[in-house]
């Protein structure tokens, strides 16, 4: 109960005010940015995603800002509902708001986080590749997580998600086991047994790849 309890604490949902616009705090989501733009991380990143309230559905936005006593700028959002917000330290000095002009009667958003790589995964990727991005997704949550690390399950493997139907297969007998693809997306266990020279093939090249938590 308690690592459950500690995972929904990470993915954290910001819900925002019933005003007629939806308002967030920026200082939140710089500290968590703030933690994820170490050296150490260099290849994942934290996304921030806006989604219809209660659901996963993408939120509806007009226009998106960040606003201070003495400036405005847009914000940019992308197809899949993601945020893009810039990591600033005078925004954040400057208790900046994240401001979303929704459409009248359009439900309230909430604004998730979820860890994803930065750059597509190799077609053929070796289980060294992504061991190394196993490794940064681990240590970032335990970051997020401070003491509640401690009780926070292990980030296991790589789901890898595509934009359509894929398959996959490996040459390596044993990591072909630990390979599950399902619609747009593949599960990969990486178990400590498996060679760092042993390579996937997938048949489309990925999109991105997010943590597999036990």
């Amino acid at each position: 109960m308690m690592k459950l309890y500690v995972l929904a604490s990470l993915l954290v949902t910001f819900t925002g005010s019933a005003l007629a616009d939806t308002v967030f705090n920026y200082d939140g989501f710089y500290a968590r940015m703030k933690k994820s733009e170490k050296v150490e991380f260099s290849d994942i990143t934290l996304a921030f995603v806006l989604q219809k309230a209660g659901t996963n559905e993408v939120c509806s936005v007009d226009k998106a800002l960040i606003t201070t006593d003495i400036s405005e700028a847009p914000l940019t959002i992308a197809g899949n509902g993601e945020l893009m917000l810039p990591f600033d330290l005078m925004l954040n000095a400057q208790k900046a708001l994240i401001v979303l002009k929704q459409p009248e009667g359009a439900a309230p958003c909430d604004l998730n986080f979820k860890l994803r790589s930065k750059m597509p995964v190799p077609q053929q990727a070796s289980v060294a590749q992504l061991r190394k991005l196993q490794r940064q997704f681990d240590e970032l949550l335990d970051s997020l997580a401070g003491w509640g690390k401690y009780w926070l399950p292990d980030v296991s493997g790589l789901t890898v998600h595509f934009d359509s139907e894929v398959v996959a297969q490996s040459s390596d007998a044993a990591l072909n086991q630990q390979l599950l693809c399902e619609q747009n997306r593949c599960r990969i266990l990486l178990p400590d047994a498996l060679a760092d020279t042993a390579t996937v093939q997938f048949s489309k090249v990925p999109d991105h790849a997010t943590p597999l938590l036990q």
